[in-house]
């Protein structure tokens, strides 16, 4: 990635003022674009929201200013505006950046959330040297943290990456950074997708007593997970493989996912992540017992399986271990 543009605005709610740098920050500086360069990766690696800016939208107008510190003064400005007053958003700065990547220029903005942190002070008392402790209370986050709100925009497609957290302003949990702030409307996440999926696959296996949530869950995993290397989940799929001989299951299910999901075919973003969070079904049992199995294994009946017994309980049976290995760390 290369940088062309960057510029630090702070807005510190705390004491109630807007400070606006009049000048950007040395991309040539290593340290500030090695910076970027991590928390850029951090948020497309994210669970992102997606969508496309049109020559409507406020941001594809202010864009179009030149003036690099003079358009983005303006966004922090309005962000300035939107956080003022609400004591669940935190004070941070407004860091804004114009890059070139391998997939075309790039303009991003990032709101780095002010972090406590306690560092030391030399001070004399008395004519004596004495260490102290101080609490900074402005200290940006480190780039392997997690971004709370920030929008990567592709200046050759307007499509953009947007990551947001929801805060509760005048009594309703409101995604601001979005509608207050960018005044966007983005696509829904493939994390909320997913969620909606779960829930549905809930409802629908308590209705039928030949489908245990546990099965019911795995094998959504297992379709997923399985779906994610064509880099897409479609619905129906997940229909036919939870509910394969039960039609009314079926049916029920198909009902209530297309009210919640219209289209059928999921795109994934970051393929990897999810990859990653999907290989291994996990298990807690009422005896407090946890399980974790890889995806593989958990797939091959000869290594494990779940039977149901006709007292109603259920055992898992774990086949063909060759050795034991005991996980105690110190």
């Amino acid at each position: 990635m290369i940088i062309q543009h960057a510029i630090l605005h702070i807005l510190d709610t705390n004491t109630g003022n807007l400070i606006a740098s009049q000048g950007e920050m040395p991309v040539t500086d290593i340290g500030v674009h090695d910076y970027i360069e991590k928390l850029v990766n951090k948020i497309y690696a994210g669970d992102v929201k997606t969508g496309t800016i049109t020559g409507n939208d406020y941001l594809q107008t202010i864009l179009a200013e030149k003036d690099f510190p003079k358009m983005t003064t303006e966004l922090a400005m309005k962000l300035f505006e939107v956080v003022t007053g609400s004591d669940n958003i935190q004070a941070g700065d407004l860091l804004s950046f114009q890059a070139t990547t391998d997939d075309g220029p790039i303009f991003g903005m990032i709101k780095l959330n002010f972090s406590p942190r306690y560092a030391h002070a030399v001070a004399y008392v008395s004519e004596k040297m004495v260490n102290n402790l101080v609490l900074n209370q402005a200290v940006l986050p480190a780039a392997t943290q997690t971004v709370d709100e920030a929008i990567l925009i592709n200046m050759t497609t307007s499509k953009y990456h947007l990551i947001e957290k929801k805060h509760l302003i005048d009594g309703h949990r409101v995604a601001y950074f979005s509608e207050k702030f960018l005044d966007i409307i983005p696509d829904v996440s493939i994390k909320e997708n997913l969620q909606t999926i779960k829930r549905t696959i809930k409802n629908v296996a308590e209705k039928y007593d030949d489908l245990p949530e546990h099965e019911a869950f795995a094998t959504t995993q297992t379709a997923i997970y399985e779906a994610l290397e064509s880099g897409s989940i479609n619905t129906e799929m997940i229909a036919e493989k939870v509910f394969y001989d039960n039609e009314s299951a079926k049916s029920l299910y198909r009902e209530q996912i297309s009210k919640k999901i219209a289209d059928k075919e999921i795109p994934v973003e970051n393929t990897q992540k999810y990859e990653k969070k999907y290989r291994v079904q996990k298990f807690k049992l009422d005896s407090g017992i946890e399980i974790s199995i890889p995806m593989a294994i958990y797939q091959d009946k000869t290594k494990v399986e779940f039977v149901n017994q006709p007292n109603g309980t259920t055992s898992l049976i774990i086949k063909d271990i060759e050795t034991v290995l005991n996980k105690f760390t110190i």
